[in-house]
């Protein structure tokens, strides 16, 4: 009887183990599994697709367990990437849809659900600046060879991501549009009006997908009275670039948006390059950097 239960119970252990390990698998958004080196290759990239000498685009990606959003000057791109782990190369199949001519460059906002094709990639894992910072091989544009690409890995993706970095104090902004963040029982909630008469507005949900990494899930609940991509319920991601600005990255079916708004500028940010002629007679301590010329008698501690 001790010897049934002592099995039993090592069974439960067994099938709970293997339960846990399937709970760590990773899949792509289609629902196929992802290996780990594909993974591997998620955050945010840079790359150029070079057609010839005088056809030449820049493109910003977000690869992310499997699937890449990519957006260049003409098109928006959606689709899978899979690292093989036995020679480095990587396949991706995207489709590129054309930017609507409502999308809007200088407040970095972009639709793109025009006229469709089908972009494969064929690239090899390399390190170019660094280690294993670069994807560089061709593609193809509707199975014909249209030339080569580079991307270069940005070293942004290790960036701690915890909500607090977006409810801070003030209006995030892109031009023509402001955008405020607040905690709420979802985690965040956003939302961002046109400043002019259109009456565009949007607004849902942000969540973090893994404080440890520079990730954020969005849901967009409505956008709506805007020029273009008038929808509901639209999912994506959102990260900080470099410069410290928010990029989001959303997908209705067969529809992109791309948006980048500037973080809120923190009151007592600024910097003082004023002259200062004043006398100060305080007595606390002063950690403050002065910048400016100062002519007065500074006593304090």
């Amino acid at each position: 009887m001790r010897l049934l239960s002592t099995l039993s119970l090592i069974s439960a252990l067994l099938l709970t183990g293997c339960l846990a390990e399937e709970d760590k698998s990773v899949t792509n958004e289609q629902g196929e599994d992802v290996n780990d080196v594909t993974a591997a290759l998620n955050g945010f990239w840079d790359g150029v697709l070079n057609a010839g000498a005088t056809s030449e685009a820049n493109m910003r990606v977000l690869i992310y367990n499997g699937n890449l959003y990519g957006l260049d000057e003409n098109n928006g791109y959606y689709g899978t990437l899979v690292l093989n782990p036995d020679d480095e190369t990587a396949i991706a199949a995207l489709t590129s849809y054309a930017l609507s001519t409502d999308s809007e460059a200088d407040a970095e906002m972009f639709i793109a659900n025009g006229s469709e094709a089908e972009v494969d990639l064929d690239v090899q894992q390399a390190s170019i600046a660094a280690t294993n910072d670069s994807l560089f091989g061709s593609f193809s544009i509707d199975g014909t060879a249209s030339g080569n690409i580079e991307m270069t890995r940005e070293d942004t993706w290790t960036d701690n991501a915890p909500l607090s970095k977006l409810t801070g104090t003030g209006k995030w902004t892109a031009t023509g549009y402001e955008m405020v963040i607040s905690s709420s029982s979802q985690g965040t909630t956003f939302t961002g009006v046109a400043t002019d008469e259109s009456g565009c507005k949007f607004s849902g949900f942000i969540t973090t997908e893994d404080p440890d990494y520079n990730l954020y899930n969005v849901n967009m609940r409505q956008r709506s009275d805007c020029p273009d991509f008038n929808e509901d319920s639209v999912n994506g991601y959102a990260g900080f670039n470099l410069a410290g600005e928010l990029e989001f990255y959303l997908r209705k079916g067969s529809q992109l948006l791309f948006m980048t708004f500037t973080p809120p500028v923190s009151a007592g940010s600024g910097t003082d390059t004023g002259t200062d002629t004043g006398t100060d007679t305080g007595t606390g301590t002063d950690t403050g950097t002065d910048t400016g010329t100062d002519t007065g008698t500074e006593t304090a501690v």
